[in-house]
């Protein structure tokens, strides 16, 4: 029961987590408590896709583990070491339970699973789950069905050697009364095959199962009784010792209770600093926004990357503004349970990369070099997600319910090895399918985790924008989005997974914010205008306003991992979007004219598709260092495929929110599609610039091919800090093939506590 309560407390995941990592978690287990599965990260301390987790999984687990050994009176002294170096080491870490937990599922949460690896992850991608919440679980989880399965027949324990009248002895004893408790694989756990201490703990074990035989006047044989007498004789002084251990260790336990920071609520957290810095580009970025105050009177809010003189688009941007930075990132979560299966969630962020960092106008203006743990909060402490899960139906099912930093991956497994803010990949993009984030940032959401069998499982998922507001309400919102994932486990060493998504989105875009502004717009329509005779064209004041475009997307993806070696672990995904906007083009004076070239559009519901893949492997403890990853990550950014009706006009720059809380950034990934004209219509206080469209302004597929590489190293301190060095190089930015590639490095160092 306590494996499977691990779905709830460390979800990579479901995860993330905050969380890969989240990265979805490390866990190498395949069930409904680790919803991250990440098979790269295998070391004890990384989880899926959360936060340092330490939470109440961890604490239960070890109180039962303790308190099961005593009351059975069959504790090793290999167990008692055991025990108390995990109390010890425990109290020191979260200072009596003031601790951790993601996937994560909170920064730990990538520890297992993910992850959130990454179990939930999450802070979760909350982003922070959204963020990723990353999340993937942190916490070295006990577990019932795997540590402390009950061995009732001394024969089964290989490492006790029959031949000597004491192991006959205990043989009898064991078989007759059933007094010892062992393990799966026949082994104590002490450091030898059963030293006097370990086989006094026995001794005790039976000792006490005797005593109480007869407390109830059961009939216990005399011979045995004897037997006993000889034994308690001969392992005098280390049944004292055995006591002592013991007596120690409900001290210790009780003092825990008594001096722990709440009994239903545990705090832990994750701080990550990071130095980064960014070159090349020149094109994309070096712009400028402006507010242009037209002669017609009209003001338009425009991104000033070059202008066009004739038919020819000529760049005027400078150098991109891609200095080196110092920002952090800061979490800080809760997390309770009422009835040590159930988890109520909260986390409370801040931090410093703002202005969208090196995706702004100024910097390099294009989605392409935004990183994993960029939040742009201008140092104001924000609420980042509050969620609950709840296991049902013999703990098959979990049930989830969030108010506030929902996402799809909140529920449905990433199955990334790489899917934690602090621990995983450097890059937005190399965390996870975008499948994931199809949606943007989202307030409530709903859904279910459900083993149907031990490799299968079910997920669901529903979310939207803007929940609170009753105009639109929770099934009315403006921006929604649902998925259904069916995850599969053939093999200890592979996890597939199969994803589908239907959103709907009132302007028609996908919120990934991980491909070409032209993808996530599904073909620049909403906001823009349609040229018209009498007013000139197609800018601020003249031409057809087409307004918001709501369009319904329909997405299918895959996700596959595969650790074909004991340390390599491949992994794959893809994702193809089909949208339909539900909006016909209007009609407007200049359809089919000649002169524009453009066949007759209006009447017509545009449609838009994106493909998208990545490719990963990862190399888990290299050198021999346990906890260390090398990862690399290669892939295609979503990209417009295939699109229509192409129609001229003329677009306004896309500006809209990555994660809750932060700031919208405009970007145009320097697409000559959306430079600006000098004519006597426009701004005389800016060079007479106005907005000009195009021929082809909407509805055209992407023109060249952006090509993602990614690589990083994990370098594990401790249980608590990594340093994580990478590098990642995109090219042809935006898919835009006049775009320089564009490169970005970092120094990421994380803390969890």
């Amino acid at each position: 029961m306590l494996k499977n309560t691990y779905f709830l407390f460390g979800i990579a995941s479901f995860l993330y987590g905050t969380s890969a990592a989240q990265a979805e978690t490390l866990s190498n287990e395949f069930n409904i408590l680790n919803a991250g599965v990440n098979l790269v990260d295998r070391s004890a301390d990384l989880d899926e896709r959360v936060f340092a987790q330490t939470n109440f999984s961890d604490r239960d687990n070890l109180f039962l583990f303790a308190k099961a050994n005593h009351n059975n009176s069959a504790i090793t002294l290999g167990n008692l070491e055991q025990a108390l170096t995990e109390i010890a080491s425990y109290q020191q870490k979260h200072q009596l339970f003031v601790g951790q937990k993601n996937t994560e599922e909170s920064p730990q949460r990538a520890k297992k699973i993910p992850e959130q690896s990454i179990l939930p992850k999450k802070l979760a991608e909350t982003e922070f789950l959204n963020y990723q919440t990353t999340a993937e679980g942190l916490d070295k989880i006990i577990s019932v069905n795997n540590s402390l399965a009950q061995s009732t027949n001394v024969s089964q324990m290989r490492d006790v050697q029959p031949g000597d009248w004491a192991y006959e002895a205990l043989r009898s004893l064991v078989n007759r009364y059933g007094c010892i408790v062992g393990f799966p694989n026949g082994t104590y756990r002490g450091n030898k095959a059963l030293t006097r201490y370990e086989f006094a703990a026995g001794l005790n074990a039976c000792l006490q199962q005797i005593e109480r035989l007869i407390a109830s006047s059961e009939a216990v044989i005399q011979e045995d009784l004897e037997t006993l007498n000889r034994l308690t004789q001969e392992f005098e002084a280390e049944l004292a010792i055995v006591a002592g251990r013991v007596d120690n260790l409900e001290g210790r336990v009780a003092f825990l209770e008594d001096h722990q920071f709440s009994t239903t609520v545990i705090m832990n957290g994750e701080v990550i600093f990071a130095l980064a810095d960014a070159f090349g580009g020149g094109p994309p970025g070096g712009c400028e926004e402006l507010n242009l105050t037209l002669r017609n009177g009209r003001t338009a809010d425009v991104v000033n990357c070059g202008v066009r003189v004739g038919d020819e688009a000529i760049s005027t941007a400078d150098d991109p503004d891609t200095n080196t930075v110092l920002a952090y990132l800061a979490r800080l979560g809760l997390q309770a349970s009422f009835t040590g299966k159930d988890r109520l969630r909260m986390f409370l962020t801040t931090g410093n990369f703002d202005n969208g960092g090196f995706t702004s106008p100024e910097s390099l203006n294009t989605n392409s070099p935004r990183l994993s743990y960029q939040a742009g909060l201008e140092n104001q402490v924000v609420l980042d997600i509050v969620e609950y899960r709840l296991p049902a139906f013999d703990d098959r099912v979990a049930f989830y319910a969030s108010t506030f930093g929902f996402s799809l991956s909140n529920v449905l497994t990433s199955n990334s090895p790489y899917f934690d803010i602090g621990r995983g990949a450097v890059s937005r993009f190399g965390q996870l399918n975008p499948i994931f984030r199809i949606g943007g940032a989202m307030d409530a959401g709903v859904g279910f985790d459900w083993l149907i069998s031990e490799p299968v499982r079910l997920q669901f998922a529903y979310g939207t924008r803007d929940s609170g507001d009753p105009e639109g309400g929770f099934f009315g919102a403006d921006h929604s989005a649902l998925g259904v994932q069916f995850l599969v486990q053939p093999t200890d060493d592979i996890v597939a997974g199969i994803t589908y998504v239907n959103a709907y989105s009132s302007d028609g875009s996908l919120g990934t914010f991980t491909g070409s502004v032209n993808a996530e717009t599904n073909g620049l329509w909403s906001g823009g205008r349609l040229p018209s005779a009498a007013g000139g064209g197609a800018f601020p004041g003249a031409g057809v306003e087409i307004g918001d475009f709501p369009a319904q997307i329909n997405a299918v993806g895959g996700t596959f991992q595969w650790r074909f070696t004991n340390n390599l672990t491949f992994g794959a995904s893809a994702a193809y979007t089909f949208t339909n906007f539900l909006k016909e083009i209007p009609e407007f004076d200049l359809d089919g004219d000649p002169g524009i070239g453009n066949p007759p559009v209006a009447g017509e519901e545009p449609f838009a598709n994106t493909l998208t893949y990545q490719f990963s492997l990862g190399f888990s403890d290299p050198f021999g260092r346990e906890g260390d990853l090398f990862g690399f990550i290669f892939g295609m950014p979503p990209k417009l495929v295939n699109a229509g009706p192409t129609t001229a006009g003329q677009s306004v720059p896309f500006s809209e929110q990555v994660i809750n809380n932060e700031d919208s950034v405009t970007i145009t990934d320097n697409d000559p599609r959306v430079f600006l004209r000098a004519d006597e219509d426009g701004d005389p206080n800016n060079g007479n610039l106005r907005p000009e469209g195009t021929p082809e302004q909407f509805g055209r597929e992407d023109e060249a091919t952006s090509l993602h590489f990614e690589f990083f190293y994990r370098f594990k301190v401790n249980d608590n800090i990594w340093v994580t060095p990478g590098f990642f190089f995109v090219t042809n930015p935006g898919h835009i093939k006049d775009n320089d590639t564009l490169y970005v490095a970092t120094i990421r160092t994380t803390f969890r506590f």
